[in-house]
């Protein structure tokens, strides 16, 4: 029996599979998209640490370059120097000639003139454990913003949650730039979180949703291609406004614009009115959809929805236990999400620990690095999702494995362009893998519980995310032979046990999706049998 979201797609193929109105309306709230990784990526800049040392406390007026003869010694009074002649970062000398740690610093000027967070409020040295603090709390917003926001966009709708996603989220980044102390701009940063991350999941519903099965691959390729600009977009920016309050007040001004215009000018999405038995507004959006679009429908199209509504599947999340074909891919498809947060993000912040000029790494490991996974993603219509995904994977971990422990045996300090070439690939192949996930996961899924599960894998990309800045920091309180290169270690052997795990899921290319968790369990196996067992209450394995 062909069920209410299938006869939604069916409908959408008539009134124009992705054409004029489509690109309005996802052109529209893709504007998010730009905006979004504006706010999950500024704290690279944020959070940059100057070189530094002591302030002299003789000095009222110290700086860190020498500006006479005399600050000069007095300088080499106070601090200590190691083998190599290089200033403490951290450390003083006492009046007694001892060494303490010191709670004031003053910071190099020479190349980044502004002031950054970890300047401003001393997340330094003893204190660094704050800057890494922020970005966790940052994460952990993510998280909770996957569990409200999802909610929300299930009970008001999908145009209103995004409008008050970026209203809110922009209004709490305005007021993160006059933060007074981390704890305030950490608390703030958890509300943005929580709103960038439902901004960016209402794009994907509202393009899932208006858009015909056909032509879903286009409106992720959309998504892949505008968040790396996003990206490029921030390092300018930044290197222009150095200042990090100027910079966050800078972001936040264009998530207000945006959900302004949107609340002015996108329209709700017929499988969220239609799902919530408001038939009559659905039918203005489909008839409205194909008049722009140059199409025509049946007088009774909406007696056929009606029809499959009555006609819908309900079936529980706990009866996946009871399917183990489905249960093994649901537990890979939810590592997999896991790896897309903790390379994706890991591989974003650890832009700080690459030699050379942060603001063309920025632009080269967040920006450029990103768009191929668009060109992968439509290849992938053709040579289908497993083997791209698994290929991305295996690439970009032995990349990553091989620089972490080559620097082991060769000094990378006179070749750092390899370091950033081979974090280059890594990210491209996580930023394909977490394009993917969207849609490749999506048509595993039963459409029963496609949200539900998708909701569930979001989670689990979320918790890598958290992982991530702490695994980019490690370095600094765990001294190896790997150096700043040990997250580039694990993230790559995160990324081949996910690119082995990915053998055992199914190709979906050009196939129908299932709509029942007995089609989900029996989905491309050699033999299908979708039937419950009576004794067991089970759903029968399928005979390999």
């Amino acid at each position: 029996m062909t069920s209410t979201k299938s006869k939604i797609d069916s409908v959408l193929e008539k009134v124009g599979s992705f054409k004029k109105y489509q690109w309005i309306q996802f052109g529209l709230v893709n504007a998010a998209t730009f905006i979004v990784p504006l706010h999950f990526l500024a704290i690279v800049f944020h959070s940059i640490t100057p070189r530094h040392r002591c302030k002299l406390p003789e000095w009222e007026n110290d700086t860190f370059s020498p500006f006479s003869e005399v600050h000069n010694q007095s300088i080499y009074q106070w601090i200590p120097v190691d083998k190599d002649g290089i200033l403490d970062s951290c450390k003083i000398y006492t009046n007694n000639n001892e060494t303490v740690e010191c709670e004031e610093h003053v910071f190099d000027k020479s190349v980044y003139w502004g002031v950054t967070l970890n300047e401003q409020f001393e997340m330094v040295c003893g204190n660094s454990w704050a800057s890494t603090t922020v970005k966790v709390v940052y994460t952990c917003g993510l998280i909770a913003g996957a569990f409200v926001v999802g909610v929300i966009g299930d009970r008001i709708g999908r145009r209103l949650t995004i409008v008050g996603c970026l209203v809110v989220g922009g209004a709490a980044g305005i007021v993160a730039a006059f933060s007074v102390n981390y704890y305030m701009f950490a608390a703030f940063r958890f509300i943005i979180a929580m709103c960038m991350v439902g901004a960016i999941l209402m794009v994907s519903l509202i393009g899932l949703e208006i858009t015909a099965p056909s032509k879903r691959v286009y409106t992720f390729a959309l998504i892949s291609l505008l968040w790396p600009i996003g990206g490029t977009f921030l390092a300018l920016l930044a290197y222009f406004i150095q200042d990090w309050n100027w910079l966050q007040l800078a972001v936040s001004i264009l998530p207000l614009l945006v959900g302004f215009l949107l609340l002015a000018f996108v329209k709700e999405t017929p499988h969220y009115l239609i799902t919530k038995g408001k038939h009559k507004e659905a039918k203005k959006i489909f008839l409205h959809m194909a008049s722009v679009n140059g199409k025509t429908l049946p007088e009774n199209f909406m007696d056929e929805l009606k029809e499959g509504e009555e006609a819908a599947v309900t079936e529980k999340l706990k009866s996946i236990l009871k399917a183990p074909v489905l249960l093994k891919r649901t537990a890979i498809s939810f590592y997999l999400w896991f790896t897309c947060g903790i390379g994706y993000y890991g591989l974003s912040f650890n832009v700080s620990n690459l030699s050379g000029d942060i603001y063309i790494n920025h632009v080269l490991v967040s920006g450029v690095s990103s768009i191929p996974s668009m060109l992968l993603l439509l290849l992938s219509h053709k040579l289908g999702r497993k083997p791209l995904t698994m290929f991305s994977l295996l690439l970009g971990s032995v990349m990553l494995i091989a620089i972490s422990l080559l620097n082991v045996y060769v000094d990378l300090s006179n070749y750092r362009y390899v370091t950033i070439i081979v974090s280059m690939i890594g990210k491209i192949g996580i930023a394909t893998v977490f394009s993917f996930s969207y849609l490749w996961c999506s048509e595993f899924y039963p459409s029963t519980l496609r949200s539900t599960l998708l909701g569930l894998s979001s989670l689990f990309a979320r918790v890598g995310s958290i992982l991530a800045p702490i695994i980019v920091d490690l370095n600094r309180h765990v001294p190896t032979i790997f150096g700043p290169n040990l997250g580039s270690l694990i993230f790559g052997i995160t990324m081949l046990i996910g690119a082995i795990l990915t053998f055992f899921l199914p190709e979906t290319n050009k196939k129908k999706i299932p709509e029942t968790i007995a089609e989900a369990n029996t989905f491309v196996t050699k033999k299908r049998r979708n039937k419950i067992s009576p004794k067991k209450g089970s759903y029968d394995i399928p005979m390999q």
